[in-house]
């Protein structure tokens, strides 16, 4: 059954202490375990919300950030931010890329929060994050007057597809690191990941009451409305509103919450034809790029 709903959280941002002592990656550990029951198992949850290092993304030997060997994108052949940007969201969420499709999708229910835990998803993830990409210090718990409107789509589980990713590994258009590894046994994927297909923050403010973050904001996104910001970073968004004291945040790259990744069983093999099962669990530990709390939600089904 498909949950196509999209649910709308309101976050006011009048930061209660309280919200602030919730951890982001085991209050999605918790909520997805919530929504997905026994589809959900040994997933890493991240810490802060990425949109890179999702399924696909390959190591060496270890899943840790000095073995890594390509990310999403640049392992299934796009190395080009701009060719992600024109992909339709769709085709971003299922990593189609010339007319091959490099993961499978089953829709999930949409998360339900608390206002405590709304409001710990805008103070701890979501404006800390896009505040960084845009290089602007600011200390949202000392300001007044700001609200945040979460709007976000339902989850997904995004499991690779392996005749398609063997494929890929065995042409000439491979990522050369990562076809060194799968050729010696010493391939780490993340094989599975649990996603939010979108989310768009807007942000409401007394720009009287909270003249410095507005000017800053206003200084920050000066000439960058309609612009994806952020190519680089572990999160990049598109500016679609930016007036005095209202703005608004799309980030229109699936969302990771979490990753399931495992270690190849034989040289020059992605495993026995029927999936995944003979691949090991490998421990991403937090180390990894993806900073995670791990905690174990039983066996994917």
């Amino acid at each position: 059954m498909h949950f196509k709903k999209v649910v709308t959280l309101v976050v006011g941002i009048t930061m209660a202490q309280r919200a602030l002592a919730i951890d982001y990656g085991q209050l999605m550990a918790k909520k997805v375990k919530e929504a997905l029951g026994n589809r959900s198992n040994g997933y890493t949850f991240a810490t802060y919300p990425i949109d890179n290092f999702g399924v696909a993304t390959a190591y060496e030997g270890k899943a840790d950030p000095s073995t890594e060997l390509c990310a999403t994108w640049d392992c299934i052949g796009v190395s080009d931010d701009v060719q992600v940007e024109k992909m339709s969201a769709k085709e971003q969420l299922k990593l189609k890329v010339s007319k091959v499709q490099y993961a499978n999708t089953a829709d999930g229910p949409s998360l339900k929060l608390s206002d405590d835990e709304k409001n710990s998803m805008g103070l701890k993830a979501l404006l800390p994050q896009l505040f960084q990409v845009l290089s602007l210090s600011f200390n949202l718990s000392n300001s007044k007057n700001i609200t945040t409107t979460l709007t976000m789509g339902p989850i997904t589980i995004r499991i690779l597809r392996r005749k398609e990713m063997l494929d890929h590994l065995k042409s000439k258009d491979a990522h050369p690191l990562e076809k060194a590894a799968f050729e010696k046994r010493r391939l780490v994927l993340v094989y599975s990941d649990i996603v939010v297909s979108s989310m768009t923050v807007d942000l409401k403010l007394d720009a009287i009451a909270n003249a410095d973050l507005n000017a800053k904001l206003e200084g920050s996104l000066h000439g960058k409305l309609g612009q994806v910001i952020g190519k680089d970073s572990t999160l990049s968004f598109k500016v679609d509103r930016a007036n005095k004291g209202d703005y608004s945040f799309e980030i229109n790259k699936p969302v990771i919450l979490a990753v399931y990744t495992k270690r190849q069983p034989a040289r020059g093999e992605l495993g026995s034809a029927t999936g995944w099962s003979r691949w090991s669990k490998v421990d991403l530990g937090k180390g990894n790029k993806v900073l995670a709390e791990s905690v174990d939600l039983g066996d994917l089904q």
